[in-house]
Order: structure tokens, then C-alpha cells, then sequence
């Protein structure tokens, strides 16, 4: 009994082994013809080479932002000769990068400015550079003409003369734009001796030469030669009397040809009436602070530079380019009629103009040359002056 119990025994043993060896040998032959089925599945992949893969896009570098220095720099426009005063400053970051900051010309605080004059136009939002200011007028006069701050680059200064007439009626003020008109009154004259036509002849007294006495006949101005009808000779015909000569001077009296040119444009006024020295203008505003001080009252406000002071002035002082110069230079010198003409503010517009002359204006400006008349009123014409007013004011 027990023998067969223990025989039994072995052969379930022996049953459950081969079990597990079946399913461990199926269990990996099922694996194997599955991946086999998968491969003779499998399509090669036909794979186009494009070039070389791009790299993915790498972040851009994070800016570094420099270290920042605090500045003085002009809170609105501040005009040259300018008083600077707290109102007209502020201050801003600005990178330590910069010129002018590593350069040391900039100011860093308002109080180091306030008191100082301006040297030159300084824009709004400008930094304060050490050039642009200085401490006083006699600074100013101790660096160079005063004057010659107030021009541009490239540009120079002339006085000219005017008159209520030429000067538009003194309304200039420093800073404004004014254009030039130049009127010239033309005359033909003689090739060789540059002297105004026509030429005068003196005609001989045979007779009078013969005898000894003044032998030369009156001048007449020369003519042209034209056949005497009736006559049958040749005579000399030329204008005569007063309209060809003046006996006074001698003077030919050729009628000149006038034209009128726009001429120099965008000249800059520094300023009106005779420049007067910072020096005499420092003395009196000290002046005027000691008598405020011995009053007991507020200390008087500095007087800009570029005040007007002259109610009738007889000069003003124009920056212009240096060829602008030379045109205004030879008008002066050869007496033409020079006026100038004020420009609107802010107006940088270039004219292009035609000169004007009598043709000129009969033709385009609809004048009608008046016919002969058997009339006329009394007195003439030319012997009446055009109404006008002395060129300056009376005191």
C-alpha cells in the first residue's frame, strides 16, 4: 500500500514537471514566430538625406543692461545767453557707456549747473556738457568773442546798416530769420574805357584855334551817323540836353535798367543795435543787486544776453555762410538798395524767384502802358516827390 501511494507520488511529480517544461518551450516559441511575422511584415523604409539636420535654435543671449550714472540733461529748450535756473533742469539715467559720461563732461547734479549761462542752444532732453555753459560773462569774454558763440558751424558775422525803411521797421529780434533783397540799377557801358554810355565829343574851332583863343566846342554826347534827307549828307545824331548829359558833374544821364533779386535766404539775427560788452553788462547787474540789497528788496533777475536794448537801432548783426557774406559785403560796397524781409518762426523753406524788372513786371503783373494824351495835370508828374516819412523817428 505505502509502494503505490509513494509510486503515485512520482508520477504526478513527474507530470508537472514535463508541464512546465512544455509551457516554458511554447511559452518562447510563440515569442520567436511572432517577432519572425513582424519582420516579414516590416516594409524597408526608404529614408531621403536632406543634407545635414538643422540644430535646434539655440535661446537668444539675455541682454546686459549697463550700469547707469545719473545726469543732468535740459528739461525743455534752453536759448543761447541763457540764465539756467532749477525749472530748466532735470536729471536721467544714462549708461555709464557713454562718452561724454566716461569723459567726465557731464554734470550730476542740478545745483552745479544752476547759475550758469548757456553757451550755445541746448535742445530739450540734451545732457549738460561742461562746453555748453559758463560761469559768467567774463567767463564767456575769457574763452573768446562772445559773438561768435552765438553762430553756427561754417556760418560768420557781419553788421549790416538799416534804417526804419530797410530794417523792417525795427521789428527784428535776435534769433530771427530774415532774406536779403538787393535791387540793381543797370547801365550799358563802353568796352575799353568801363565808363557808362554814351561817350561825349568835344568838336575844334578851327577858327578859334587859328586865333589863339578856346578852340573846343560844348560836349555833346556821341550818336550814330545817318544820311540828312533833303540835304544829302551825313550828320551825327545822338541824344542831347539834359537827358544825355549833366553839366554839374559830367555825369552821362543813360537811363539805367533797375532789377530786383531775393538774393541771400535764411540768415540768422544775433543781434539788433551795437554789441555791448559783458563786462559793462556784469558791472551793471552788479549794480543793480547791491542797490536791491541795500533797499531790502528781492535781488533783481540777471538781464539775458541776447536782450534788445536800443529802441532805434542803426545796425544788426547777421550769421550767414561766408559766400552769403561776400554778396552783402559788395553790395554795400557799390551803394545798392539793400532791404530785408523777416521770415514767419520755424519757416526753413527755400524761395526759388525770378528777378523782377519794368519789362518784367508790365507783362506778368497786368500793368498797361498808358497811351499819349493832349492833357495832362499841373504840376508834372516827375516834379512831384512820393509821399514818405523820414527814415528814422524822431527823439
Amino acid at each position: 500500500m505505502r509502494t503505490r501511494t509513494f509510486l503515485l507520488f512520482i508520477l504526478v511529480l513527474i507530470v508537472a514537471a514535463v508541464a512546465v517544461v512544455l509551457l516554458f518551450v511554447f511559452g518562447n516559441l510563440g515569442e520567436l514566430i511572432g517577432i519572425g511575422d513582424n519582420e516579414q511584415e516590416a516594409t524597408p523604409q526608404v529614408v531621403e538625406d536632406d543634407g545635414p539636420a538643422e540644430e535646434p535654435e539655440l535661446p537668444p543671449p539675455t541682454p546686459t543692461t549697463p550700469p547707469l550714472s545719473t545726469v543732468v540733461v535740459a528739461r525743455i529748450d534752453i536759448p543761447v545767453g541763457t540764465t539756467i535756473t532749477a525749472e530748466l533742469l532735470e536729471t536721467e539715467l544714462r549708461p555709464d557707456d557713454n562718452i561724454a559720461v566716461q569723459a567726465g563732461y557731464v554734470f550730476n547734479d542740478v545745483e552745479d549747473v544752476v547759475g550758469r549761462i548757456a553757451r550755445t542752444n541746448i535742445d530739450r532732453s540734451q545732457e549738460i556738457l561742461d562746453s555748453m555753459v559758463a560761469l559768467t560773462p567774463t567767463d564767456l569774454l575769457s574763452m573768446g568773442s562772445d559773438v561768435s558763440l552765438y553762430l553756427n558751424t561754417g556760418n560768420v558775422a557781419i553788421a549790416f546798416p538799416i534804417n526804419r525803411y530797410s530794417g523792417v521797421a525795427y521789428a527784428m529780434r535776435p534769433g530771427d530769420r530774415i532774406d536779403v533783397l538787393i535791387s540793381i540799377p543797370f547801365v550799358k557801358i563802353d568796352p575799353e574805357f568801363q565808363t557808362a554810355l554814351p561817350n561825349l565829343d568835344w568838336r575844334i574851332n578851327d577858327t578859334a584855334l587859328a586865333e589863339g583863343n578856346s578852340f573846343l566846342f560844348e560836349p555833346f554826347a556821341q550818336g550814330r551817323l545817318e544820311l540828312v534827307e533833303g540835304l544829302d549828307i551825313v550828320g551825327t545824331i545822338g541824344p542831347s540836353g539834359q537827358d544825355a548829359w549833366n553839366p554839374e558833374n559830367g555825369d552821362l544821364l543813360q537811363i539805367p535798367r533797375r532789377a530786383t533779386q531775393l538774393t541771400v535766404q535764411q540768415a540768422t539775427v544775433v543781434w539788433v543795435g551795437t554789441w555791448e560788452d559783458p563786462l559793462k553788462l556784469q558791472a551793471e547787474q552788479q549794480k543793480r543787486e547791491q542797490e536791491a540789497a541795500t533797499a531790502g528788496v528781492p535781488i533783481p533777475t540777471p538781464i539775458p544776453i541776447l536782450e534788445r536794448r536800443e529802441q532805434n537801432p542803426d545796425l544788426v548783426i547777421l550769421s550767414m555762410t561766408a559766400q552769403d557774406t561776400l554778396v552783402l559785403k559788395y553790395a554795400l560796397d557799390r551803394g545798392l538798395d539793400i532791404d530785408l524781409a523777416l521770415r514767419a518762426q520755424g519757416d526753413s523753406s527755400v524761395f526759388i524767384t525770378a528777378a523782377v524788372s519794368l519789362p518784367q513786371l508790365v507783362e506778368q503783373a497786368g500793368f498797361t502802358i498808358p497811351d499819349r494824351g493832349e492833357f495832362d495835370a499841373d504840376p508834372r508828374a516827375d516834379d512831384v516827390p512820393p509821399p514818405s516819412i523820414g527814415p528814422n523817428p524822431p527823439e
